[in-house]
C-alpha cells in the first residue's frame, strides 16, 4: 500500500457532492460478506533469492484468479523481484499453516508486472500478476508463533495432516483453497461510473483476516484508469488483496491512499484520506491476455455495464487534477 499526501489548497473539494450519493446495495444478494468468502485471497511474503534463512523484504497480498494464477500491485513487486526474489505464500489463518513458496527469476519467471507501471503515476496499471500452482508447487508446514515464542516452528508433512484430521473448520478450509473456485472478474469499458454494488477488502496480518466493507460512493474514472472511494481502513501491507462486490465478484486490485489537506496554512488544514484502485479495464486485461495464454479464456468475465455501474455526471476535475498534480511533482510518502 502506497500512502501518498498532497498538500493543497482547495485541491480536492469533493465532500459536498459525495455526501449526496448512495452506494445501491443488492441486500438480498449479499453472499459475499465473510472471511470465508475470501479463501481466495492470502498474504504473502517476498524474499530475496536463496530465501532460506532470509528476512521478507516485503509483505502485500494476492488473490486466486485462476488455477495458477494470483493478482496482486506492481509496487509490490517490481523492485523486490527485479533481480529475482521468492514469493511465499501462507495459505491458512490457523495455529498450523502452509506456505507454498515459487522462485522468480530472469529465466524462470514468476512474476509478471504490467508493462505500463511506473512508481512516478498513482494507481494507473499498478497490476501484476504471479504464476504460482497450488496443485503442483511444494509446500512447507509450520505453527505460528505462540505464548511467549514469538517465532514459527516448521513442521513435518505428516503433523499437518494430523491437525487437519483433528481440525474440521481447518480441513474445510485447506479444501476450498485447493479447489478450482474462483472469483468473477468485472471488466470496465471506457465509460465514467458510480459501481452500484457495495465492495469489501480482507486484512490479512500474521494469518489474522478482519472484513472491511466500503460504506462510502466508488467512482470509475476514465481518464485515471481507476475508481477511487473514501478510505474505510485501508493501510500498508493490504497491497494487491482482492475489492470485492457484495455479490462476490473481483473489480479491482488495492493499490493507494492519496491524503488530501486543504486549507491556506497548516493550523487551518482540512485532512480527506482517499483509498483508489485498478480496476480490470482494456488494457490490464490485455496484459493478462498476453502473460496467461490459454489461461485467460478460462476466467469468468462479467461486463460492469449496466450490470455493476451506473453512468455518472460527476465532477471528476478536482481529483484529477490532484492526481496529475502528484504524477508530475510527486508527492510526501
Amino acid at each position: 500500500m502506497r500512502k501518498i499526501i498532497v498538500w493543497a489548497v482547495c485541491l480536492l473539494a469533493l465532500g459536498t457532492a459525495w455526501g449526496q450519493v448512495n452506494v445501491l446495495s443488492v441486500s438480498d444478494e449479499d453472499k459475499h460478506t465473510r472471511k470465508e468468502d475470501f479463501y481466495h485471497t492470502f498474504e504473502y511474503y517476498i524474499l530475496p533469492p536463496g530465501a532460506e534463512g532470509k528476512i521478507p523484504v516485503g509483505k502485500c497480498q494476492a488473490t486466486r484468479i485462476g488455477r495458477r494464477w494470483f493478482a496482486t500491485a506492481a509496487h509490490c513487486v517490481k523492485k523486490a523481484c527485479q533481480n529475482g526474489c521468492v514469493i511465499r505464500m501462507d495459505l491458512l489463518e490457523q495455529p498450523v499453516s502452509a506456505f507454498a513458496s515459487v522462485t522468480h527469476s530472469a529465466k524462470r519467471p514468476a512474476v509478471f508486472v504490467h508493462p505500463q507501471f511506473s512508481e512516478k503515476k498513482m494507481v494507473q496499471n499498478d497490476f501484476a500478476l504471479i504464476r504460482l500452482d497450488l496443485d503442483r508447487t511444494p509446500q512447507t508446514y509450520y505453527r505460528r508463533p505462540s505464548g511467549k515464542r514469538k517465532y514459527n516452528v516448521a513442521i513435518r508433512r505428516a503433523e499437518f495432516a494430523r491437525f487437519l484430521d483433528q481440525n474440521r473448520q481447518a480441513a474445510s478450509q485447506y479444501r476450498h483453497i485447493l479447489s478450482p473456485d474462483f472469483p468473477p472478474l468485472v471488466l470496465f469499458d471506457d465509460g465514467n461510473y458510480r459501481i452500484e454494488r457495495g465492495l469489501s477488502v480482507i486484512s490479512i496480518f500474521g494469518g489474522k483476516r478482519e472484513i472491511k466493507p466500503d460504506p462510502y460512493p466508488v467512482y470509475y474514472v476514465k481518464e485515471l484508469g481507476f475508481a477511487y472511494t473514501s478510505n474505510f481502513g485501508i493501510r500498508k501491507g493490504m497491497s494487491g488483496s482482492g475489492v470485492m462486490t457484495n455479490t462476490g465478484e473481483l473489480v479491482g486490485i488495492i493499490s493507494a491512499n492519496l491524503t488530501s489537506i486543504r486549507g491556506p496554512n497548516k493550523k487551518n488544514a482540512k485532512t480527506q484520506a482517499y483509498f483508489m484502485f485498478p480496476v480490470f479495464n482494456r488494457e490490464i486485461a490485455s496484459f493478462m491476455e498476453e502473460v496467461m495464454g490459454s489461461d485467460y479464456y478460462k476466467l469468468d468475465w462479467k461486463d460492469a455495464y449496466p450490470s455493476f455501474v451506473s453512468k455518472t455526471k460527476q465532477n471528476f476535475a478536482p481529483v484529477v487534477q490532484a492526481v496529475r498534480w502528484v504524477d508530475q511533482h510527486g508527492a510526501i510518502q
